[in-house]
């Protein structure tokens, strides 16, 4: 029986990068079963997130390498289409159970 995990990635892209070029990876990881909104609530800029399950056999070190892998190929294929873009670090956190999601409020205000 497959079990379900929260991936979360953060990335962060080498200055140069044009808003096109972030725009165009982001909707490659978009296409590749990332979600870049929670509900109907945008995440923050250079972050996604995804479910994915995981075979009874397999550790969350294989979700994190594809994850990783899934986000190498996305920045590849901007580079294919002649567009500049390099990515300089990624977080990738693998969540098992709990809840998950945006950050309610506003955080830039003191009575939040």
């Amino acid at each position: 029986m497959a079990r379900t995990f929260i991936v979360t990635v953060a990335y962060e892209l080498k200055g140069g990068a044009s808003e096109e070029s972030a725009k165009l990876l982001r909707a490659e990881l978009v296409s590749r079963g990332f979600r870049d909104t929670q509900g109907e609530r945008a995440l923050p800029k250079n972050s996604v997130w995804a479910q994915r399950p995981l075979g009874e056999d397999d550790t969350t070190d294989a979700l994190h390498d594809a994850c990783t892998r899934d986000l190498r190929l996305a920045a590849a294929a901007v580079r294919a289409t002649g567009r500049t873009l390099e990515l300089t670090r990624a977080w990738i956190q693998v969540s098992g159970g709990g809840t998950y999601g945006l950050a309610a409020g506003e955080l830039g205000s003191p009575d939040a």
